[in-house]
């Protein structure tokens, strides 16, 4: 059976019964959005754990160190409550795509925050490098977060999100 939602045709899910049979719908087992999301938690955690790392690696002055700081707690929280269920997973996306933003501008200078030498060819360091890996990192978690959201909510059941 097929179905339309917000303008895309959509399969049933494999677990509803087929019309006119006996079998009484139950949902997939919640075993599996809670592994997801627990492998997607256990990926925010080693991203907290990187911050971490680029916090005690590359010395900062005290206004970025604390926003790092705030960065790595507000990044562990998520991670802890995506540990939870596959609910809190819609929070981590919208905190890991903040944060890939947030790192980008800072590699690349914005805001006093200078990673690099100065100058029209501008070569990268291994600070800018780092940042910028930690920025592709939290966007892939930003994907796998829009995956874990759309396995552990079928068709059938819209999932929450902060928008």
């Amino acid at each position: 059976m097929t179905t339309i939602h917000a303008g895309v045709a959509t399969a049933a899910p494999a677990w509803d019964p087929a019309p006119g049979s006996a079998a009484t719908a139950s949902p997939p087992p919640a075993a599996s959005g809670q592994v997801l999301a627990r492998a997607i938690a256990a990926t925010a955690m080693a991203l907290g754990l990187a911050h971490g790392w680029l916090l005690v690696v590359f010395p900062h002055g005290l206004p970025i160190t604390l926003l790092l700081a705030a960065m790595v707690a507000a990044c562990l929280k998520c991670a802890h409550r995506a540990w939870g269920g596959p609910q809190a997973l819609s929070g981590l996306l919208a905190m890991s795509a903040l944060m890939a933003i947030v790192h980008t501008f800072m590699a690349l200078g914005f805001g006093g925050h200078q990673h690099g030498v100065h100058g029209a060819a501008t070569a990268a360091t291994a600070a800018s490098g780092a940042m910028l890996a930690i920025a592709a990192a939290e966007l892939a978690l930003v994907m796998l977060c829009s995956i874990g959201m759309r396995r552990a909510f079928p068709s059938g059941r819209a999932a929450r999100y902060l928008v």
